[in-house]
């Protein structure tokens, strides 16, 4: 007997299917697709990462005059792209390589209706190297539960003590239900959650610690909700659910550029480098009239509040010292603070491009994932990804290898003191970089510190998309991959995800049809 019969045996899935994606369709379904005419709404989109673009895109495709302020020179946040002068040529560098997931569906969503469906192409095979185990290819093929059991199958290191192991976790891993998992298992790190389900070291070493190493948080007080449903997420609602997607240029070509035109072609006014330290409020009604660095006397009839947790955190601070004299102002910053102001960022990472003389061998795979490696949790070859790379290196020799250094513990340095520290690691990963003298050409390094907790204890806080109104202030939404839903959603696709779901509280409002929102099975595949 295999030990992928046994797994099926022990998981009970013989009558377990995963359920289709919901969609949530608008509230108002008869309701005109665009403003009237002559009807004229005005929204102030504050932060220009996935969030704020993707609540620009739905408003200003039904004629709202939308602006969007972005404090960086870039659109994209976590997606942004900037020029890098190295080895005498001018490359455009992301903030770190990203992979799309085959449940990422409101970006899909975006995708095609920007027409940018061909600047992607597949990334099913996901290779991992370990200091105590064999090295891993792990994909999912077939049906489920048969994806599964070849995971297993194929596995160098997992067999039928593995299998058996999960006994204990089985039913929170198929019986996962999203409207209980928090209460049920946030208050747990994931570590304590193997520990009290009998998960087998060697199963969460290889299949579940690398979902907590690629969020940037600390894997020792990661949530063990957010572990449950990573694992639903990219493993378990859908049998394609770990298919992934890359870009063959770089984010800024395939993705910003292209929405930035579709918002710019609409009337969407972009201000780059244009940072807000403030809003700027009606203290008689608690509306927000604009920001600090709007033209005085702006009013705009609504505002999506989307920078990054720590950006947002200040901006709302700041307003409520600015209206200490107000009442109501004061009020309903405190009641929203009293969730943001409590949520904690994960830990500073650093994410170093580096331009070699020479390439690995062919053997070695795009990407790398390398959990027990820390700082060092993931390496592209960029020169085998992206086009621009590509010719570059065909037409040196050389390569481009990006090495993701998460919770990096060592403090702000010198670009070259980066890759001085982390060498020690390179080497026992990739030595022959070290034993045929590859030349470092050039070094690109972006520190940041910009990624939101998932620690044990978190979730509770996160705010909802209309907790400004709640809270008393009438016109104004947060999004961003910080902000919580109603709906099993992570990463990027969060981002995306609270941004339309602005935009739609917004629509709803002004008696525009919404965008019909498409999501993952809010539960698990199911047992015998």
């Amino acid at each position: 007997m295999t030990a992928g019969i046994v797994f099926l045996f022990v998981l009970g899935v013989t009558l377990g299917f995963p359920s289709p994606p919901r969609n949530i369709n608008p509230l108002n379904p008869n309701d005109a697709d665009r403003l009237k005419s002559g009807v004229s709404k005005s929204a102030l989109v504050i932060g220009g990462g996935l969030a704020g673009m993707s609540a620009a895109l739905e408003l200003s495709d039904r004629g709202y005059d939308v602006t969007i302020r972005e404090a960086n020179p870039e659109l994209g946040g976590k997606l942004k792209t900037e020029p890098a002068n190295i080895a005498n040529k001018t490359f455009q560098v992301e903030h770190g390589f990203h992979a799309w997931f085959h449940n990422y569906y409101q970006f899909k969503d975006i995708r095609q209706r920007l027409g940018i469906d061909g600047n992607f192409k597949p990334w099913q095979k996901v290779h991992f190297v370990f200091k105590k185990y064999k090295p891993e290819v792990i994909y999912s093929s077939g049906p489920y539960p048969f994806n599964l059991m070849g995971i297993i199958n194929r596995s160098p290191n997992l067999n039928l003590l593995s299998a058996m192991g999960l006994l204990g976790a089985v039913p929170d891993l198929t019986s996962y239900d999203f409207r209980n998992v928090y209460q049920k298992y946030d208050h747990m790190t994931a570590l304590q959650w193997k520990e009290a389900k009998g998960v087998p070291t060697a199963f969460y070493d290889i299949i579940l610690e690398p979902a907590v190493s690629v969020t940037l948080n600390n894997r020792s007080s990661f949530s063990a909700a957010e572990l449950l449903t990573f694992i639903q997420l990219y493993f378990l609602s859908d049998s394609e659910a770990d298919h992934r997607e890359v870009v063959s240029k770089d984010f800024g070509t395939s993705v910003i550029n292209p929405w930035a035109d579709r918002l710019r072609q609409h009337g969407a006014r972009i201000h780059l480098g244009s940072k807000v330290n403030s809003l700027v409020v009606n203290m008689t009604t608690g509306a927000v009239t604009g920001s600090d660095v709007d033209p005085a006397g702006t009013k705009y009839d609504y505002v999506i509040l989307s920078p990054s947790l720590r950006a947002t955190q200040l901006i709302l601070t700041a307003t409520a010292q600015k209206y200490a004299s107000s009442p109501k102002v004061t009020s309903a910053i405190d009641t929203i603070m009293s969730k943001v102001g409590k949520l904690q960022i994960a830990p500073p990472y650093k994410v170093l491009r580096a331009w070699f003389d020479k390439q690995l061998d062919n053997s070695r795979p795009d990407v790398l994932e390398t959990p027990a490696f820390a700082p060092i949790n993931l390496i592209a070859q960029f020169h085998m990804l992206e086009d621009e790379y590509k010719i570059w290196a065909s037409q040196t020799g050389g390569s481009v290898i990006e090495f993701h250094l998460y919770t990096w513990p060592y403090g702000d340095m010198a670009d070259a003191e980066v890759w001085a520290k982390i060498s020690p690691t390179v080497k026992l990963i990739y030595p022959e970089i070290f034993e045929q003298n590859f030349k470092v050409l050039g070094l690109h390094v972006n520190s940041l510190h910009d990624f939101p907790s998932s620690k044990a204890g978190m979730a509770h806080l996160r705010p909802t998309v209309n907790q400004p109104i709640l809270s008393g202030i009438p016109n104004m939404y947060l999004a961003g991959d910080w902000v919580n839903t109603s709906y099993p959603s992570a990463l990027m696709e969060k981002a995306v995800s609270t941004g339309r779901e602005a935009a739609n509280y917004i629509l709803l409002n002004d008696h525009v049809k919404q965008a019909t929102m498409t999501v993952p099975p809010f539960r698990g595949p199911g047992i015998l």
